[in-house]
């Protein structure tokens, strides 16, 4: 705190772990909550963002991005009034992260928050600014592109999704709290009864569940945490009761536990132990639903020996041997797969055969991958790129199997027509357009199929025009950029009962909407040196000559210039003059390793009210007055 001018006395001290030190991530301004300023720091390649009272530190909110952001910047980029947030990771597949302010779904007028992240794919940066143009006094993005050594200035504005055959996807992105986990375990349901679907997911460094409710007008944003076992493997969740609310249960294999909550409103008490085989270890689960009626199905161990628990909901279990196995099941899928009347379980191991327990009306038999026949048909089915549609319209839903570039349906008949060996059997196999796709996982909306391209980051959606079974095919793509197509789900996550797709990934999530309208960049101006010996890498701008019109500083590590662009009242950016700030005594054929001069600060330093430009060379602050006169 200052005391005097010139004097200043330190109050109290925080400890940030990890906490980054450069000026472009540390900022004061106010962003959300209340109308009081917020201390916004990057620590540990997150943005934190601490509530500030005089001296003191509230606890702060996490921006993250799945990728350790290096910079951020503050501005409003589509005119509403409210800062917004940008997030920089310069060499990511999409190097500049969004934040819009928002106050939808806020019940005072006065406070904000942060929408879910926007993504935009880019090259590689050198360098990012905001600056407000004249224009339209919405602040826009200039950047320097690393390979192509570009400088370009961007334009943020909404367009419509296109209804045609092949368009990009609006796509909002929420990550995870805890990084990056591979083993992480998440389920959609309707948790609280609201008639609304919400995500559930594990939090295994935190040894919590987490809540992402979703809320109406604003999607999947309230966050709530909650206790639960210690390094938690699985959750599965269903409305196993009259109640509205759903039970989920939770299976920690280092605890040996399997156990059960009723959720009461945003609430998920400490999960009650359920009865599983003695001298077994669980380690797999999953909700499944028999014809007296919804069970547990639970994979425990002893050593090499498994066994799979079917518990009901009354406490009765029925115990299922399935002898010696290198490895656990992953995924137990319920589904009358030879389509008698009694539901079979499709187990599923990771880089193992699926084996099959067969419901016959003396209990289930199992069938490994030799006891099949054709098994070579269904071998690719694994727990990401399966599900369940009634393809054929004889109300009984077939086993969809995502691969290559097709999707297949089968079915498992033990006594096909004279001449057709007994096994599995493709009732229909729908190819892609493109002979390239890399499909890898399955959603069903209503009567269409959407398959996640890896390959060529995409969604590719089959239907039936026809209605009819050989109708199906290929009929639209949607594009997904800016995050990784794994494992994902068809409802209505937006909060405005829009259908979508839920893509869920090792680090977040993303909401991908389908139709309305989504945010783009546009680029409004670029500019490149037609010499090739100059490296711009740093920006600044602000009005250094007072005729009311934004200006941009460019510093060049090649020749050391100092490059002044301004802009125009139609936002159009013009080269104005350049100078040389220094001479180099280094002599170098190749890109410069000396990033020389190093910043520049457009403020007014000699307190005339006209903005100065100072440059930082070295160790050398080299200030340059605004000639007023």
């Amino acid at each position: 705190r200052q005391t005097s001018p010139g004097t200043f006395k330190v109050t109290r001290k925080h400890r940030v772990k990890d906490l980054a030190a450069s000026r472009s991530s540390f900022r004061i301004a106010d962003v959300i909550g209340d109308e009081k300023d917020e201390l916004l720091v990057i620590a540990g390649g997150e943005i934190q963002i601490y509530p500030m009272d005089q001296d003191r530190l509230d606890e702060p909110t996490p921006l993250v991005a799945g990728a350790n952001m290096i910079a951020f910047d503050i501005a409003d980029y589509n005119g509403d009034g409210l800062l917004d947030v940008t997030g920089i990771i310069p060499d990511d597949p999409a190097p500049v992260r969004l934040w819009l302010g928002s106050r939808e779904g806020i019940a005072s007028r006065n406070a904000k928050t942060l929408s879910a992240e926007l993504r935009f794919e880019m090259p590689p940066l050198r360098e990012f600014i905001s600056l407000t143009l004249p224009a339209d006094g919405n602040a826009e993005m200039a950047v320097i592109e690393k390979s192509s050594k570009r400088i370009v200035t961007k334009t943020l504005r909404r367009e419509t999704i296109e209804q045609d055959n092949d368009r990009e996807a609006s796509l909002r992105v929420f990550s995870f709290t805890d990084g990056e986990n591979r083993k992480r375990s998440h389920r959609v349901v309707d948790l609280d009864g609201d008639g609304l679907l919400d995500l559930l997911a594990t939090d295994t460094k935190g040894n919590a569940l987490v809540m992402y409710r979703q809320v109406p007008e604003r999607g999947l944003v309230e966050r709530h945490e909650q206790p639960s076992l210690s390094d938690l493997d699985v959750v599965v969740v269903g409305n196993v009761d009259l109640d509205p609310a759903a039970e989920v249960f939770v299976l920690s294999e280092k605890e040996g536990v399997v156990g059960r909550s009723d959720v009461d409103g945003m609430t998920i008490p400490f999960p009650s132990p359920m009865n599983v085989s003695e001298g077994y270890t669980p380690v797999s689960m999953e909700l499944v639903t028999l014809e007296s009626g919804p069970h547990l199905a639970v994979v425990a161990k002893d050593g090499r020996d498994y066994v799979l628990d079917l518990l009901d909901m009354n406490g009765g279990r029925n115990t299922i041997e399935l002898g010696a196995l290198s490895r656990a099941p992953e995924t137990i899928l319920d589904l009358d797969a030879d389509q008698d009347g009694q539901t079979d379980l499709l187990l599923f191991t990771p880089d193992k055969p699926m084996t099959m327990l067969h419901a016959t009306s003396e209990g289930f038999s199992l069938r490994e991958s030799k006891d099949m026949g054709q098994f070579g048909l269904v071998k690719a089915a694994a727990a990401d790129n399966i599900a369940t549609f009634d393809i054929d319209n004889d109300g009984r839903n077939e086993l969809l199997i995502a691969e290559k570039n097709f999707v297949r349906a089968v079915r498992y008949e033990d006594a096909p027509p004279a001449g057709v060996s007994p096994g599995w059997q493709v009732v229909r196999q729908i190819n892609t357009k493109d002979s390239t796709s890399k499909l890898v996982a399955l959603a069903v909306i209503d009567s269409r199929i959407f398959a996640a391209d890896s390959e060529n980051d995409r969604l590719v959606v089959f239907t039936s025009p026809t209605g009819t079974l050989d109708g199906w095919a290929e009929t639209e793509t949607v594009g997904v950029t800016g995050f990784a197509l794994n494992a994902i789900h068809a409802g209505a996550f937006s909060g405005d009962g829009a259908d979508n797709i839920l893509a869920v990934g090792d680090a977040g999530f993303a909401v991908i909407r389908l139709a309305g309208e989504r945010y783009v960049l546009e680029d409004t101006n670029v500019w490149r040196t037609d010499d090739e010996r100059r490296l711009e890498h740093e920006l600044e701008a602000g009005d250094i000559n007072s005729d009311g019109f934004i200006d941009m500083v460019s510093l060049d590590a090649g020749e050391q210039m100092c490059e002044i662009f301004t802009f125009t009242e139609t936002d159009q950016m013009l080269f104005a003059t350049g100078f040389k700030v220094y001479e180099s005594r280094l002599f170098s054929g190749g890109e410069t390793r000396e990033y020389q001069p190093s910043q520049a600060i457009i403020a007014d330093l000699t307190g005339d009210g006209a903005l100065d430009l100072v440059l930082l060379a070295h160790d050398r602050v080299l200030l340059y007055p605004q000639a007023t006169q």
